[in-house]
């Protein structure tokens, strides 16, 4: 598994993202399924990529990488460790206790300790995956295989729609002993089921105001727009009615990267900002000669996009949320 090449591409900014292959969302849909106890008592759970994990009673020590542990906590599993390439992101966290010990082996690198899953006696650790050769936590198959040995992998997909990848955490949670009947999650499933709602409502009523994705960084000379098929939020998003511009690359490759001075290559009513640290505010781009022509920037509608969402019912709402109130006072500025 060579994943630096493609994890770098995706990591220009961060956060989860989805291949978008039809193909392979078939794929990992077919190879799901729910967890349960065996007749015997085992815990049995069969992940996204096909892997099937058996233990002999229900996993309680769970470490993650923080990009499934805060769906896994909104649903009431609360990892004992975390680790990943986004750790010190705060949107990452979401609602997980910032206390949560932080577990990498090393600084910059996804992978968690080996001595610290033994030292807390892991009994599973879960991640996300694009495909069957590219697991977020790892950036090679020993680094994989060498935490397999020590503590069962298991792999939730982030390749389609952000709703269905949210439906895969919580038939993990509900396997490893979550109550989604209780007032918690039942109250914030009624939110998230709003949202969904509201922002349908919108993107109807709004549905000739254009909208790209990406990043103005303060640094460098390039801006990144983001291709929506390759982005489970933002094909949800587009899935909900929203009119979403994408640039002109091919599947797989989640960006197109910008010369600055083509700042007005893609004219769109709205700009959603990627909200990861480095990107410009509004001012700052209303300050750039170039940027400042782009109509979105002019008409002063540039929102926030928070690339590190969460795949939770309060995550999903948030991120709905947040779409909502830009788009819902944006006005046509493009021919």
């Amino acid at each position: 598994m060579d994943t630096q090449r493609v994890a770098s591409r995706r990591r220009v900014l961060g956060g989860v993202a989805g291949l978008g292959a039809a193909l392979m969302t078939e794929r990992l849909t077919a190879m799901a399924q729910s967890g349960t106890p065996t007749s015997e008592g085992e815990w049995t759970f069969t992940d996204d990529l096909g892997v099937t994990v058996t233990l002999p009673s229900m996993p309680t020590k769970i470490v993650a990488d923080v990009n499934a542990a805060a769906p896994l906590w909104d649903f009431g599993i609360a990892p004992i460790a975390v680790s990943g390439w986004t750790v010190d992101t705060p949107a990452s966290w979401g609602n997980v206790d910032p206390n949560t010990p932080v577990i990498n082996a090393v600084a910059g690198a996804p992978e968690p300790s080996i001595e610290a899953l033994i030292e807390l006696g892991a009994e599973l650790f879960v991640t996300i995956a694009w495909a069957p050769d590219d697991i977020w936590s790892f950036t090679s198959t020993e680094a994989y295989q060498q935490t397999n040995q020590i503590v069962p992998v298991v792999a939730i997909s982030v390749v389609g729609t952000a709703d269905k990848n949210m439906q895969r955490f919580i038939d993990l949670a509900t396997a490893l002993g979550a109550d989604l009947g209780s007032e918690e999650i039942t109250a914030a499933k009624a939110r998230f089921d709003a949202s969904v709602e509201s922002f349908k409502s919108v993107a109807a009523e709004k549905a000739d105001i254009t909208s790209m994705f990406g990043s103005f960084p303060v640094e460098g000379a390039e801006w990144y727009a983001a291709f929506s098929p390759d982005w489970s939020d933002l094909s949800w998003y587009r899935e909900l009615g929203m009119n979403i511009v994408d640039p002109d690359v091919e599947v797989g490759e989640f960006w197109e990267f910008v010369s600055k001075e083509e700042a007005v290559k893609y004219p769109t009513d709205v700009f959603f900002q990627s909200a990861r640290a480095g990107g410009m505010s509004l001012e700052q781009m209303q300050a750039e000669p170039l940027i400042s022509q782009h109509p979105a920037v002019k008409a002063e509608q540039v929102g926030p996009w928070n690339q590190d969402f969460i795949l939770s019912y309060q995550g999903l709402a948030d991120a709905l949320d947040a779409m909502i109130a830009t788009l819902s006072v944006a006005e046509k500025v493009t021919e």
